[in-house]
């Protein structure tokens, strides 16, 4: 029996708050920990729980297939594992390297404003990919989704007059900080593009732990040379210990386990909306930490993102 649509909706928020939190947690921690640390620290340890958690899963849903023939669920063969190489670069390292790098050069609401983007993102890759078709929506969907962000960075103010250092929005967001957040997001939509093509015949626990074993390989190789032993010493003292756990146990394990059994029961597009969650919900908590409240410019760019990801939708539902 599926599941209520309530206890869908109250999981897609869950992750999108969750989500949200980890913006302002995650500052916090590259407050005293290096992001190449936290990094390969955060990729590590999520690892570790993510393998045996995801071995438990694929045994369970091996015993509850009907089928009898072990689809979706033996080991993938060899061009699979090269696919998966390439989408755990994208999607785990890359991604991960990118974001915290980023994380550490902008604020909060700002990556949050700029990973909405996703999804607009996912769509052009797809498109060049040959995945998804272009119409008026989708391209009105795009336009609306870029003017968001640029109208976060300040664009208007580059073009018509002089950038305004008073602006609450830009204390402690840089011009490379935000870049590296938005190839983050395109780094993503490529991992995104990548699995759907590599199909539904990867068992998604399966799949999931061997990206995590290659990722956590490569940030091994590119972090491990620059950690040291004081690193981990910061990470462990309260309170940065705390937003550490938040963010391995609640903002990494627990919202992929949750998005993943959403994604079972509804479509992908819902899931996509729900990501405007996000930037409310790290402007609050910033706020409520003793941040500047946002200006117009994030509200006005949350509302173009959303308004670009609902055209994008209903393009798809037409």
């Amino acid at each position: 029996m599926p599941p209520s649509a309530l206890r869908v909706h109250l999981a897609l928020i869950t992750v999108s708050v969750l989500f949200g939190a980890n913006y302002v947690f995650t500052k916090r921690i590259l407050a005293t920990v290096p992001p190449v640390a936290w990094i390969m620290l955060r990729i590590m340890a999520a690892t570790l729980i993510i393998v045996p958690l995801a071995m438990l899963l694929r045994r369970a849903s091996r015993k509850g297939s009907n089928s009898g023939n072990g689809s979706g669920t033996d080991w993938p063969r060899p061009r699979l594992l090269v696919g998966l190489f390439v989408a755990a670069f994208f999607g785990v390292f890359a991604n991960h390297v990118l974001w915290t790098e980023g994380m550490a050069l902008t604020t909060p609401e700002h990556s949050a404003v700029i990973n909405a983007c996703i999804p607009t993102w996912t769509l052009i890759i797809a498109v060049i990919a040959g995945q998804e078709r272009l119409g008026w929506r989708r391209i009105a969907a795009i336009v609306a989704a870029l003017l968001g962000v640029q109208y976060l960075l300040g664009i208007d103010q580059v073009l018509f007059g002089e950038r305004t250092a008073a602006d609450p929005d830009d204390r402690g967001a840089s011009l490379l900080g935000d870049a590296l957040t938005l190839v983050n997001g395109m780094s993503f939509a490529v991992h995104l593009v990548i699995m759907r093509r590599l199909g539904r015949n990867l068992n998604p626990w399966l799949s999931t732990a061997i990206m995590f074993v290659m990722a956590s390989m490569m940030v091994g190789a590119w972090c491990g040379p620059q950690v040291q032993s004081a690193d981990l010493e910061a990470v462990l003292t309260p309170p940065t210990l705390w937003f550490a756990l938040y963010a391995v146990f609640f903002a990494t394990v627990l919202t992929y386990l949750l998005n993943t059994w959403a994604l079972r029961h509804t479509h992908s597009s819902q899931v996509a909306l729900y990501i405007n969650v996000q930037p409310l919900v790290a402007a609050t908590l910033h706020w409520a930490l003793g941040a500047p409240l946002p200006t117009h410019r994030f509200f006005v760019a949350v509302t173009l993102v959303a308004l670009g990801l609902y055209l994008q939708n209903t393009a798809r539902r037409a």
